[in-house]
């Protein structure tokens, strides 16, 4: 899960807000302006230069996969990763379009575990599978295939990007399901339980959640939804896991339903059964904020909120309790998007400016009746956003 985790982290620390390109992968003629059919030698001198700056970029981005696994980055931290991912590409496109697909096994892992963008993420791996000479190199080039396509907002083929669901490992959504086995054997690839098992076998060990700092208030706007026991009394770990695995569920049609996905099921019909869960959670167990439960659990959960606009009353409850229970930036920020989608709702301007509109026809996005514009970067710097500026840009791959 690590070296997954090395592409993601130079691929920028965005929120999950971030729009989805959803394009196709690029055909073989665009790999070949992308990436040099033919492995071009290089001298022994050329060599040890790109071994040199590729080190340097990995124990750059080493550092940032040191700091997720704790804690979001701060706002300078975001700076530096994206400025560490502009200084990175452009090297690493004129590197693959020069020599193509190194011959070097360390070369071709380096390169392998920093690639970002999706298309050139797409096209090594293609490269990268067919002269692959063992299994680790198969694993890099699979994942990268995997890592292109989920870039460009498409399902994974090969099983290699895994997330964390309570206890247990699972594969981001795949293409075409029943026939991964089938894939990964002509790939090369052991079957995909076998490699869930072997990642399930490494987890360290689970640690407790640090519990509240304090005790959840029931305040009137709550006091319909849940009670104050189910508010302060711990989670166990069974009712942990559960929680977890069916908020997962849930956000994966919520997903689905969102990106207009094949045999996805209606949105009015998948957000209201994922009200309907909230509504449940909330007077079984109070809400699974990330100090009760787990940083995704408290993500998936604050996602489908995001989504219940149908149950105003019900966000207006949640994001008190988010408000009262938060501990990491992560929730923080989540706080500010539903701040602003609640007051939206309510007819009054935002105040973070993460809700937008796009005009197709200029390729613009703007916020949505924004509350006090000249110091909106000053809110957004405290709860370590980006500035309104860069989070528009964001939008530009929805540009047609």
């Amino acid at each position: 899960m690590r070296k997954v985790l090395l592409t993601a982290v130079l691929a920028g620390c965005s929120s999950a807000l971030a729009q989805l390109q959803f394009e196709s992968p690029p055909d073989a003629a665009a790999c070949t302006r992308l990436i040099a059919p033919q492995t071009r030698p290089m001298s022994p001198a050329l060599t040890a230069a790109v071994q040199t700056t590729l080190g340097t970029y990995r124990t750059q981005v080493e550092r940032f996969v040191g700091l997720l696994a704790t804690r979001p980055p701060s706002l300078a931290e975001r700076r530096q990763l994206d400025a560490l991912g502009r200084e990175a590409a452009p090297y690493l496109r004129r590197l693959l379009s020069a020599y193509g697909w190194p011959g070097d096994p360390d070369l071709r892992t380096s390169l392998a575990r920093l690639l970002n963008e999706p298309e050139l993420m797409w096209c090594a791996g293609q490269v990268a599978l067919g002269v692959a000479t063992n299994l680790e190199e198969r694993q890099q080039a699979a994942r990268l295939i995997d890592g292109g396509l989920t870039g460009l907002g498409r399902k994974q083929r090969y099983g290699t990007l895994t997330k964390l669901v309570g206890r247990r490992v699972k594969p981001l959504p795949l293409e075409d399901a029943a026939n991964v086995d089938v894939r990964r054997a002509a790939a090369g690839l052991p079957p995909l339980a076998q490699a869930l098992a072997q990642t399930q076998a490494a987890l360290p060990p689970r640690t407790a959640p640090a519990g509240l700092h304090r005790p959840v208030v029931l305040r009137p706007v709550c006091q319909r939804f849940t009670t104050t026991a189910a508010l302060n009394t711990p989670l166990t770990e069974a009712q942990r896991d559960t929680l977890a695995q069916q908020a997962d569920r849930l956000v994966e049609q919520d997903q689905a339903s969102r990106r207009g996905e094949p045999g996805a099921r209606r949105m009015n019909a998948v957000d209201a059964e994922s009200t309907a869960w909230l509504r449940d959670v909330l007077r079984k167990y109070g809400w699974p904020s990330t100090n009760r439960g787990d940083s995704q659990l408290a993500f998936n959960a604050w996602l489908l909120a995001q989504h219940a606009d149908a149950a105003n009353d019900l966000q207006d409850c949640i994001l008190d309790l988010i408000g009262q229970q938060q501990t990491t930036q992560a929730e923080a920020q989540n706080f500010a998007y539903l701040t602003d989608r609640v007051r939206l709702a309510q007819g009054e301007p935002q105040l973070y400016g993460t809700q937008v509109s796009y005009d197709s026809v200029r390729g613009r996005a703007t916020p949505r009746m924004l509350a006090d514009p000249e110091h909106v970067n000053e809110r957004r710097a405290r709860i370590g956003l980006e500035s309104i500026e860069e989070y528009l840009k964001r939008f530009e791959p929805l540009r047609p």
